[in-house]
């Protein structure tokens, strides 16, 4: 559970490695071209798809059963939500790709009504890569503490 959930905020932090490499190219040579009408609809499709999976992940970690509780009528004792470390992680891990979904929608939109300003795309990717590294950093040390046997 403990490696599955750090392989996920590896996985995170390599592709926002990938992404702040891809932007500092962008910015390197601004001579590249964006279709800003598919680059509006995927962005918005991955958004819609990070919202539902962030949503599925979050209800999935809720701790407890409803069904469970109906038929004995009694209440069980609620766990924390996510408090699963591989539930937490993957449910971090969507937020973190919502984020770059909405960096990437919002590049778009600027792109789209206003072209000559597709440096919004790489100023999006840092900005937004930035937030998802500091937002992953609370769980990386949870991670490593349960292994370092810290707990």
């Amino acid at each position: 559970e403990i490696l599955g959930a750090l392989m996920s905020m590896i996985i995170v932090w390599m592709v926002t490695g990938v992404l702040i490499y891809l932007a500092c190219m962008r910015l390197l040579h601004p001579d590249y071209d964006i279709d800003a009408t598919v680059m509006l609809i995927t962005s918005a499709c991955a958004v819609l798809t990070n919202i539902l999976l962030s949503l599925i992940l979050h209800q999935t970690g809720h701790g407890h059963s409803h069904r469970a509780q109906a038929r004995e009528g009694t209440s069980a004792p609620l766990e924390p939500a996510l408090s699963n470390a591989s539930l937490q992680a993957a449910f971090v891990h969507a937020i973190g790709d919502l984020f770059q979904s909405i960096s990437v929608l919002i590049s778009a939109l600027i792109i789209f009504f206003k072209p000559q300003y597709k440096i919004a795309d790489p100023i999006c990717t840092f900005v937004f890569s930035i937030f998802v590294l500091a937002t992953t950093i609370t769980i990386l040390r949870d991670i490593l503490t349960m292994l370092m046997e810290g707990r």
